[in-house]
């Protein structure tokens, strides 16, 4: 049996990181920035002061224990449906950058345009399983109804899962009367969202509002929280992990209020602070630290877990992008993380998006999934009689046994080189940003959009435009 947990933690240290959270929870509380929040646990006898929640040991032991611990989403085109953890590793590009950082190292706001950019890449990806939400940020269209462009344009140019908008409730209705109209009335997971806490011990009004909607019709969250380490919460890892895990599990709490079994994938995560300017650092071993340690409590927990992606604060396809990013993947591979987001395309402390770096992080992304695929022990994976016949002799190259795999048994970097030095030299693209822009290229002038029915197109497109002008 394979194990993808490659890298574990003792069950007493998990067991202190609980406990601890528990305290916290209940001496310290959750502060929750919303009525309504406010009341749902008011309703459930839950002690309260002001917006601030206590919770005990069986409030949270009781939501833990109705959260699936795998669940499906579908997609548009049921073949690219997702089992979240179901033992496979998901993954979604950037999420929320407002910047497009050129090949030049030029930095300008993103565009609607390269929202339909991402979404093509994501369409014909081999490794992304779904788009996210706010791949960046369009400056070019109206802030309150920009998640309504995101959502069309991930749903028109791909058929692969939807990730819904949790900006607030507005758009997160909309999110669902856009799945509605796809799917019917239906209360099967369609689509996943994010939501992310405020540090220290916090959920916004916007947050919360999201997550009861999302909860009440029975779609996924990922339930997130994190702090920056030595500023908005401890410097130590262990106070980053308690004071985090406990607004989680706050969070985890409230969704199975709202509806008991709604999905949910457990997020935490940590990054220092620079101490000597005040800013947030992200791709460090820090934050590769929190990576390994989330996804050993979401199986403490039985909950699927969420990791960071390729990070990198990095501007360009230079060793330090390439470094931070598969420190921070490969971690997450290892461990068994169930999602990732920001796993392509990300620069800079998560504010920016590059299309080359894109395509440099898909390498990344498939060689990591071929990485986690189990060794095959088939008997003819074993190969007795082929190795019994050449003995010391013999070359493999030319055997049948040889040609019938030699397709499919390696991985084949789509960007990387593989050629010794005097090829190498003779190479007209020879800089990664090169060879990446080439790819790309290439991608989207392949590029076919999916089918969809022309009444159902319409028909979305409608609700988008009637969504603008009310």
């Amino acid at each position: 049996m394979f194990n993808r947990a490659l890298i574990n933690f003792d069950t007493s240290i998990l067991e202190q990181i609980h406990s601890r959270s528990l305290e916290l929870l209940s001496d310290s509380g959750i502060r929750f920035f919303s009525e309504k929040a406010v009341d749902v646990f008011r309703s459930r006898g839950f002690r309260i002061s002001g917006q601030t929640v206590f919770f005990e040991e069986k409030d949270i032991a009781d939501a833990l224990q109705t959260v699936p611990p795998k669940f499906t989403i579908k997609a548009r085109n049921p073949d690219k449906n997702i089992c979240i953890g179901g033992g496979d590793y998901m993954m979604a590009p950037g999420y929320g950058p407002p910047f497009i950082i050129e090949t030049s190292g030029e930095k300008r706001n993103a565009t609607l345009k390269d929202v339909h950019t991402f979404c093509r890449l994501v369409q014909t990806s081999e490794y992304l399983d779904f788009n996210s939400s706010i791949v960046v940020q369009p400056n070019d269209v109206a802030t309150q109804t920009a998640h309504l462009d995101i959502l069309l344009a991930t749903i028109l140019l791909t058929d692969k899962p939807l990730m819904g908008s949790s900006s607030s409730e507005i758009a997160a209705r909309d999110s669902l009367k856009l799945a509605e109209r796809i799917w019917g009335n239906s209360n099967d997971p369609v689509m996943i969202s994010l939501v992310d806490s405020l540090s220290p011990l916090q959920y916004s009004e916007e947050s919360l509002d999201s997550l009861m909607l999302y909860a009440a019709s029975g779609q996924p969250v990922i339930i997130h929280s994190s702090c920056s380490l030595g500023s908005t919460g401890p410097i130590t890892i262990a106070g980053s992990l308690v004071i985090s895990n406990a607004t989680t599990l706050a969070g985890i709490c409230l969704s199975q209020l709202i509806r008991p079994g709604t999905p949910i994938v457990y997020g935490l995560g940590g990054s220092p602070t620079e101490m000597r300017t005040g800013g947030y650092v992200n791709a460090s071993p820090e934050d590769a630290k929190h990576t390994a340690i989330v996804t050993a409590l979401g199986r403490f927990y039985g909950i699927p877990c969420r990791s960071q992606g390729a990070l990198t604060e990095s501007f360009c396809l230079d060793y330090q992008a390439g470094m931070e990013s598969a420190m921070m993947m490969t971690t997450a591979a290892l461990s068994g993380a169930d999602v990732s987001l920001h796993t392509c395309g990300t620069y800079g402390s998560m504010l920016a998006m590059s299309f080359e770096k894109f395509i440099a992080d898909e390498d990344l992304c498939g060689a990591l999934k071929k990485l986690m695929k189990p060794v095959e022990f088939s008997e003819d994976a074993f190969a007795m009689d082929l190795i019994k016949e050449l003995g010391t002799s013999g070359n493999y190259l030319m055997q049948r046994h040889t040609m019938k795999r030699c397709r499919t048994e390696f991985y084949e970097p789509a960007l990387n080189t593989r050629a010794i030095h005097a090829r190498w030299q003779q190479l007209e693209l020879r800089d990664m940003d090169k060879r990446a822009g080439k790819v790309l290229e290439n991608r989207l002038s392949a590029y076919e959009k999916p089918d969809i029915d022309p009444h159902l197109e319409r028909d979305l497109e409608k609700f988008v435009e009637g969504r603008k002008v009310s």
